[in-house]
């Protein structure tokens, strides 16, 4: 998901409505929806089939120092007003 939308090729152009339909959190949105879902997981760390270059290209150009840095700003962008999404931790008691 990360390639339709936010690439550099395409994200100049609609990366102001990505940000508005990810806020307006619209439940007939069935592509955002699963965009959340996936970026909720890979913030979770279970990137399972992401293609091991799909965070490299979707921010070329830019200059982020590791990929958590960018997802997490990503998640604040899009959604301000909750928490970013941590790495599930199992605790053994």
């Amino acid at each position: 998901m990360l390639n339709t939308y936010y690439h550099p090729e395409i994200r100049n152009d609609n990366y102001e409505v990505l940000i508005e339909r990810a806020r307006e959190n619209r439940p007939d949105d069935a592509k955002i929806a699963t965009f959340k879902a996936e970026l909720t997981q890979v913030l979770q760390g279970h990137r399972e089939g992401l293609p091991d270059d799909a965070i490299d290209l979707a921010t070329a150009y830019d200059d982020w120092d590791t990929d958590e840095e960018f997802l997490a700003w990503l998640w604040h962008e899009l959604y301000p007003d909750e928490a970013v999404p941590v790495p599930e931790t199992s605790s053994s008691e």
